[in-house]
């Protein structure tokens, strides 16, 4: 052997028994890998679609019936009897103005009951005498038709009185607010020391009675008057819903139909302004 591969061959064999590990860890790498450093394993599954039942909407729990209460007469809120959320019966008072001015209007009026009253006496009289005496002939005809004009207008005149007297009476009694119905004060539009016209309201009442969803549909949605939807309240209780209104008149803002929900079970329960979830029935769906 030559000196020139004695010489390679001495060179060659510290490197080889370098490279040799290396090799070896390279090939025991691909047999045992270190399971935090390699791609998570995930096991799948093929999911078939499923057919929804419906579109949801998110509305208001509210009563049937809901009234803007007012006075029937102007004046100035001297009292609030209620407040917003108290349940109130019928004829329960819920608000009073000062009815000093009609007070005294009423018994302006009945001052004018009572000299009305005497002048018809006066002349109902006065025509009986006259009427003995035309049927004597001791007076004309004539004489007795102007006494008895003058007994048929104060006779005419005491009605026209008193029908005023009651409208002032009626006035003063309008000075309080009373409930038209059992219900619960949604809202109180006026407090004391507040001018408040007539009509103008004052409080709101919501009427004893079933309970409804009311929830705004786009125009996309218009189900049957009657058919039916599932709702949802916040505090979990479910019931069956079933429409009883829909609007034919779009909202001017949002474009969109008010539908009234009345709902069953513990649902007609609610609290009034609950949220409620309407789950609506998909196209072609059996009615419950």
């Amino acid at each position: 052997m030559s000196i020139i591969s004695l010489s390679f061959l001495t060179r060659a064999v510290p490197a080889l028994a370098l490279l040799s590990p290396m090799l070896l860890l390279g090939a025991c790498g691909h047999a045992g890998a270190d399971p935090r450093t390699e791609p998570p394993l995930v096991r799948t599954a093929m999911a078939g679609t499923t057919v929804a039942g419906g579109e949801s909407f998110t509305g208001v729990v509210s009563s049937r019936v809901q009234s803007d209460l007012g006075f029937r007469v102007a004046g100035k809120v001297v009292a609030r009897l209620v407040d917003t959320g108290q349940v109130v019966r019928r004829g329960q008072p819920l608000m009073r103005i000062d009815a000093t001015d009609y007070v005294l209007a009423a018994r302006q009026s009945q001052g004018a009951v009572a000299a009305a009253r005497a002048t018809a006496i006066q002349t109902a009289a006065d025509e009986k005498r006259y009427r003995d005496l035309v049927s004597a002939g001791a007076i004309s005809a004539s004489a007795y038709d102007k006494v008895k004009a003058d007994a048929d207008a104060a006779r005419a005149q005491l009605g026209a009185i008193e029908a005023q007297a009651s409208v002032s009476r009626n006035e003063a009694g309008y000075a309080l607010l009373l409930a038209d119905a059992d219900g619960t004060v949604v809202e109180t539009l006026a407090e004391p020391g507040q001018v408040v016209a007539a009509g103008q309201p004052v409080v709101r009442l919501a009427h004893a009675g079933a309970r409804e969803a009311v929830v705004a549909l786009p125009e996309t949605q218009r189900p049957a008057v009657g058919s039916t939807a599932q709702a949802s309240l916040f505090q979990g209780a479910t019931s069956v819903a079933r429409l009883r209104q829909l609007s034919d008149a779009a909202d001017p803002q949002t474009r969109t139909y008010e539908a009234r929900y009345v709902l069953d079970g513990a649902a007609s329960r609610a609290p009034l302004g609950s949220t409620v979830t309407l789950q609506l029935q998909a196209a072609g769906a059996a009615p419950a």
